[in-house]
């Protein structure tokens, strides 16, 4: 999906490509929050093909989650340029606290109505021990704003998590936090974000991803 705005500044925006790991193991129905899952087979496939499908893009830094299944895409990345990883820990996934590691199903089992709680009132709903989106995106607009602060004018690369990166996303372009999930984010996707220095952001592509879907191919469109 492609989104593009006209800007009429003649800066050169600060360009975030935001990058979500590839598939892990068991993938699917588990909060995985922050336990270090390894990435399956085809994640780590999935990554290096990314990593090279991306070869040409000019990045000055890296920056990544401190979790495994973001380092080893971001190390691929990073080793490509010789740039080292700036791994960070407020990038690590939502914290869902006790319902870490469990499924969809358990998680109503032991919280009845709990999901349903948490998707009426998604900023400010805190799992039990864990943390809301409203935290959630503090700790991850600290990093956008080293990247603007350090980086202007440069392309800069973050490895995250899908709901990480929709938080992300979300309070970049102003969408409710409540409204993340219309914000997909598959596996070893790529999102662009420009950000002027006078104040508006552009997202110009959301969710791509070098796998073929709906039988047909999408080649890098090298932004």
């Amino acid at each position: 999906m492609y989104f593009h705005g006209k800007i009429d500044s003649m800066k050169k925006p600060t360009r975030i490509i935001l990058l979500r790991h590839g598939k892990v193991e068991n993938a699917g129905g588990v909060f995985y929050s922050r336990q270090d899952v390894s990435l399956s087979d085809s994640g780590r496939k999935q990554s290096l093909a990314l990593a090279d499908r991306l070869k040409d893009v000019p990045f000055s830094m890296v920056f990544s989650s401190d979790l495994s299944r973001c380092l080893f895409l971001a190390e691929a990345i990073a080793e490509k340029r010789g740039l080292v990883v700036d791994a960070r820990s407020e990038l690590r996934e939502v914290d869902f606290g006790r319902w870490s590691g469990l499924s969809w199903e358990a998680v109503e089992a032991r919280y009845p109505g709990a999901l349903s709680e948490r998707m009426e009132k998604l900023e400010s709903y805190r799992p039990p021990r864990g943390e809301n989106l409203a935290e959630v995106a503090l700790r991850v607009w600290r990093i956008v704003e080293n990247v603007l602060k350090e980086c202007k004018e440069e392309t800069v690369a973050i490895v995250g998590h899908g709901g990480v990166n929709r938080v992300l996303i979300a309070k970049a372009t102003g969408l409710p936090l409540n409204n993340i999930f219309s914000l997909e984010q598959d596996f070893a996707c790529v999102n662009v974000l420009d950000f002027y220095p006078d104040g508006p952001v552009t997202l110009r592509l959301l969710n791509w991803s070098a796998e073929p879907t709906f039988s047909q191919s999408r080649p890098y469109p090298g932004l």
